[in-house]
């Protein structure tokens, strides 16, 4: 009985490898990760100075706002160690954000081997799609979400003889929490499109679902801003309810003829 010859994969990533190669494999790409970092890490650390005057700009934003200045103005350290960790902190995010494309392609190199051709298709288009939207959360947080957050704090509540002090470690970790959570959540409309891709919801559903999306939005927003004033809580749901229209277009467009998996069947 002729039994039919098998050709060799041709993608290097379909080539089957053993246990032992995978481990040996995942470890390199640790590596090489980790020295990416290192190399970025030593890199922020040198420019400690220039990365924080960058990220106190908000905070003289505000302070101009407010008419506050001279050393009023400045923030403080409240101790002789709390500057060096935040300042170690702050290296290490940074450090972590410049050299994540490194690491996202090493990653990827790694777990591309177990996927399908259609999954790693998926992949391919939808991680450059999520970086920038990242990005864009990461900007809007900074250059408009922090400065009017702080102004709404600093406005909020004014103690008559008590004179507000600034400290520089616990500015440096709301900014860039809320950085970074602004860049999580502008992930919105690609986890949309990722959901009706896979064939768990469409478009249609999403805007059945709108009207208890806009309570949701508003919720988190009252939660996610540092003030509970409703103009901050705007500035976030605004930008999040123009993201789900954002979803429900991606929506759509995976789950178009020739586009969507089920389409094809």
């Amino acid at each position: 009985m002729a039994t039919a010859t098998q050709t060799p994969p041709t993608d290097a990533t379909e080539v089957r490898m053993t246990f032992g190669e995978h481990l040996e494999e995942l470890r390199w790409r640790l590596v090489k990760s980790l020295i990416a970092l290192f190399v970025a890490f030593v890199v922020s650390t040198i420019f400690y100075q220039d990365l924080v005057t960058f990220v106190v700009r908000p905070h003289h934003r505000v302070m101009d706002w407010l008419n506050i200045h001279g050393p009023e103005a400045d923030l403080i350290t409240g101790s002789y160690t709390k500057p060096i960790w935040a300042a170690m902190k702050l290296s290490f995010i940074v450090a972590l954000f410049a050299a994540s494309p490194i690491i996202a392609w090493q990653g990827w190199r790694f777990v591309a081997a177990g996927l399908y051709p259609r999954e790693r298709k998926y992949v391919s288009r939808y991680a450059p799609v999520s970086f920038l939207l990242f990005i864009l959360g990461c900007v809007f947080g900074f250059l408009i979400l922090i400065p009017y957050g702080l102004y709404g704090m600093a406005q909020m509540f004014t103690l008559k003889d008590v004179k507000p002090m600034y400290v520089l470690t616990e500015y440096l970790d709301l900014v860039m929490s809320l950085t970074i959570v602004t860049g999580v959540i502008f992930q919105l409309p690609l986890i949309m499109g990722f959901l009706s891709a896979i064939g768990l919801t469409t478009w249609r559903t999403w805007i059945r679902w709108i009207r208890f999306a806009i309570v949701a939005i508003f919720i988190a927003a009252a939660i996610l801003t540092p003030t509970p004033d409703a103009f901050t809580q705007l500035l976030l749901a605004i930008p999040l309810l123009a993201l789900y229209g954002v979803g429900i277009g991606l929506s759509a467009l995976v789950a178009s003829p020739g586009r969507h998996p089920a389409a094809r069947s």
